[in-house]
């Protein structure tokens, strides 16, 4: 999951040779409000009827997942078709965004049901962003996360260890850099999948 619009997530997952489902938010146009749902293949659904739609790959009774799927929350510009950018980007945009539905309601269920059984790890978020802070508590509520999850935050402030400790996230005081030559380091150092 994440609120950027770029393609970063999709190209890393391009360069290794790894196929994938995207899930994007619609901002602008006649289906804003809505998901897209693009395959593997480039072939895209409109998700009318996210309590009903079934073709993620994931599997609805065990929440395995049978190939990676990037969830975009605020949207996607496209590089090749620039006319399709779709995204939420101004304070109105926001307010239109947030107050529309209930956020977990859009979200295919199958979907939704993974990411309330999954760990997040949150790279340079601050709860600053007042946004940011509205989603989480429309995706969670007021409740802990049930997964240990981690934040990655340079400096937090007292807001932040607040909002985090409340929901039990352990925040890393590092940067980006920092935490990613770590974690690289540690991956090179496992021992090869069987």
């Amino acid at each position: 999951m994440t609120t950027n619009y770029d393609d970063v997530l999709e190209r890393a997952f391009a360069d290794a040779g790894e196929q994938y489902d995207v899930v994007t938010y619609i901002a602008d146009g006649e289906d804003s409000g809505k998901f897209l749902h693009r395959l593997p293949d480039g072939n895209e659904k409109l998700i009318e009827k996210p309590n009903e739609y079934s073709e993620l790959p994931i599997e609805a009774a065990t929440r395995l997942v049978q190939r990676p799927v990037i969830l975009k929350i605020h949207g996607a510009v496209y590089r090749a078709e620039m006319e399709r950018d779709s995204y939420v980007v101004t304070e109105d945009h926001y307010i239109d965004y947030l107050s529309r539905s209930d956020i977990s309601n859009l979200i295919p269920k199958a979907l939704m049901a993974k990411l309330k059984a999954s760990h997040f790890l949150f790279l340079g978020y601050s709860l600053r962003d007042w946004n940011l802070r509205v989603i989480l508590r429309r995706l969670w509520g007021e409740r802990k996360l049930t997964y240990k999850s981690w934040a990655v935050q340079l400096t937090p402030d007292p807001l932040d260890r607040q909002f985090w400790s409340k929901r039990e996230v352990d925040i890393h005081s590092v940067s980006l850099e920092t935490y990613i030559s770590a974690l690289h380091s540690r991956l090179l150092a496992l021992p090869p999948a069987l």
